[in-house]
């Protein structure tokens, strides 16, 4: 009885160090990273590791989840887009008049679908133009920080329907509905990523371009998709934060873009390209919002945490380069 009980425990501990290598394997030594943080930040302030404060960090989570989803698209393509931020600002703009004027669905569709179009216009001049995402992404920036300032006359558009509010703060079975949302993006994402052709198409332009021409792929529709799957994911970003704060704000999501490019290059995605996994930017998102939720308990500024962000970013691409 006593060596059944010494042959069961083995086989727990070695399926327990097999889950632990699978994800060292698939997102390094993030996880384990991200496992201590939550235990300081526990020792520090215990209200961190109460119920309600985990669904506030989880709710936090979801919008930056969404961004980074959308910036792991391009940085994959070993490419970046910065506008996202300001596409967040002006899909929010839009957001907040449609829902006003026209009711709730609208309110979520245009952002949608105009988080796609500037998407798809940053994808065609990349794809067309041949060239870097950087400049065109950084034009666009311009244009939709613009757009969003001139639509609003640079004020917060208030008042908006109360349907429209309830969207982000309703539940099902007791989950929150941005929760069930980013889950569902997540879902989506995996299976556009690993388990169809265009996935395999993605790595592929990061990793090898000329390859993927070779083999006869139409390489500027691929980009096209990337970069209009971005601006989706930033619109449905815009639609969710927009309804929590029910307002429509020209100047939104500008600290988003910069943490949404932090969460993929701490999730393990590098800037040359073809390498990183959804599930590390998902650590990556929960790694940050942990920090920052852990900091708002503690009482230290935003203005700190934005240096600290700053230095998080440096820190990985170091990092990344020196395993090369």
């Amino acid at each position: 009885m006593e060596i059944a009980n010494t042959a069961s425990s083995d086989r727990k501990s070695k399926s327990i160090l097999d889950v632990l290598k699978t994800l060292h394997k698939s997102v390094g030594m993030l996880f384990f990273v991200f496992i201590a943080l939550i235990l300081v930040m526990g020792i520090i302030n215990p209200r961190f590791f109460t119920i309600s404060n985990g669904i506030i960090l989880t709710r936090q989570a979801c919008f930056l989840g969404l961004i980074s989803m959308g910036q792991m698209l391009v940085i994959l393509t070993g490419g970046v887009d910065v506008s996202l931020g300001a596409i967040i600002g002006l899909c929010s703009v839009l957001s907040a008049i449609a829902a006003k004027q026209y009711g709730i669905t609208a309110g979520w569709l245009v952002p949608i679908i105009v988080g796609g179009g500037v998407g798809l216009f940053n994808g065609a001049v990349v794809a067309y133009a041949r060239i870097d995402s950087f400049a065109v992404t950084l034009g666009s920036l311009s244009i939709c920080s613009g757009l969003a300032l001139i639509i609003s006359k640079g004020l917060t558009i208030y008042n908006l329907p109360k349907a429209f509010r309830d969207l982000a703060y309703s539940d099902v079975f007791s989950v929150p509905m941005p929760i069930i949302i980013t889950a569902a993006v997540i879902f989506v994402m995996y299976l556009l990523l690993y388990r169809v052709r265009f996935g395999r198409y993605v790595y592929a332009v990061g990793g090898n371009l000329e390859a993927l021409r070779l083999a006869g792929v139409n390489v500027n529709r691929v980009i096209l998709g990337i970069f209009a799957g971005a601006g989706i994911l930033t619109g449905i970003c815009a639609a969710v934060l927009s309804s929590r704060i029910n307002s429509g704000q020209p100047n939104l999501g500008g600290a988003l873009m910069m943490e949404s490019i932090a969460a993929c290059v701490v999730g393990g995605v590098t800037f040359q390209g073809g390498v990183g996994k959804l599930g590390g930017v998902i650590i990556g998102v929960l790694f940050l919002s942990a920090l920052s939720n852990g900091f708002d308990l503690i009482g230290v500024s935003s203005f700190v945490k934005q240096v600290i962000v700053g230095c998080i970013i440096i820190f990985a691409v170091v990092i990344d380069k020196l395993k090369k």
